[in-house]
């Protein structure tokens, strides 16, 4: 009698001891998978990061790039004088000087006064150019002439320009000819000195080390376990059975 209580005892105990080690596989699996999906997310936002600090290198550079490119057109102005016409007290001789104030010259300037082209120069040094415009009375309203001037220009690069009289700054959107193009947005001329090294790259981040799967505790003991309750169970059956 008290041999079948040991195998019935030891039945159950076999039994529990493998539900158990079954309990415990489905959560050791549930946090593996937990821990991939972590590292999945992990590898993810990091590839995300380093793809908008690329994105936002290759946008700063894109910027002091074109800081360099309008450098010299910055430094070509125009402005409208008013001298008094030397014939009539009451009647001015308004014109358009164009000044290249920098080191290298431009190339096929069109000087325009209300759309129209009032005059053009193949190879503008360094210096000034003079282009007279229409008699104005003194008297009359002249402020609105700077406005309606437009200078186009090509600098040493090669880039097409409009220079507007109020200062902003249009790249064209294509090499225009005597058949006209298209302009940029305006731009703010860049009148400091532009360093010519662009920034640095932000450092490339290689893919996240994978983390060392450090085994758990239970992971040892488990077979042991799964052992000791296979032989529990068995004993206990072979035990009921023979006897």
């Amino acid at each position: 009698m008290v041999q079948n209580l040991v195998a019935v005892f030891s039945l159950l105990i076999g039994l529990a001891g493998l539900t158990l080690s079954y309990m415990a596989h489905r959560q050791t699996v549930r946090q593996d998978e937990q821990e991939s999906a972590r590292r999945a997310a992990d590898v993810r936002e990091a590839r995300e990061e380093e793809q908008e600090q690329e994105h936002s290198f290759h946008e700063r550079a894109t910027r002091e790039l074109r800081e360099r490119q309008r450098y010299q057109a910055s430094l070509i102005s125009v402005l409208v004088a008013v001298p008094r016409s030397c014939l009539h007290g009451g009647w001015a001789v308004p014109r358009v000087v164009l000044e290249n104030c920098s080191s290298q010259p431009v190339r096929d300037v069109w000087v325009s006064y209300r759309g129209e082209v009032i005059g053009t120069v193949p190879l503008l040094g360094t210096g000034e150019e003079f282009f007279p415009l229409p008699l104005t009375q003194l008297a009359g309203e002249r402020s609105g002439q700077l406005g309606e001037v437009t200078v186009d220009f090509t600098d040493v690069s090669g880039i097409r320009w409009r220079r507007e009289g109020y200062g902003a700054l249009r790249r064209a959107r294509e090499e225009i000819g005597e058949s006209g193009g298209g302009w940029e947005d305006p731009e703010t001329p860049h009148i400091e000195r532009v360093t010519s090294s662009p920034p640095m790259p932000a450092p490339a981040r290689g893919p996240l080390p994978p983390e060392a799967s450090a085994q758990r505790p239970g992971q040892l003991l488990r077979p042991v376990v799964i052992l000791v309750s296979v032989v529990l169970v068995a004993g206990g059956v072979w035990w009921l059975l023979s006897h």
